[in-house]
């Protein structure tokens, strides 16, 4: 094997390595603009119990509990 015959693999996997980073800090700066936006209060209402916290945090919360739940059921790849 040459080493031109890796050259564009080794290439692409940079390339796509980059993409994933430029994707993440995209995410962190949409996510840190989104709670500086969100700090108010709000109320939220379960069964009979009133919490009040800052919309960024509930909204936290509950992506958290879907991601839980999400691992807790997913199926497993067959190889």
């Amino acid at each position: 094997m040459s080493r031109d015959d890796t050259a564009p693999s080794a290439a692409r996997r940079a390339g796509k390595l980059a993409l994933r980073y430029w994707v993440a800090l995209t995410l962190v700066a949409l996510a840190a603009i989104f709670i500086a936006q969100n700090r108010g209060g709000t109320q939220v209402h379960i069964l009979w119990i009133t919490v009040e916290s800052p919309m960024w945090l509930l909204l936290t919360v509950m992506f958290v509990a879907g991601m839980l739940v999400g691992l807790l059921l997913r199926r497993r790849r067959r190889s």
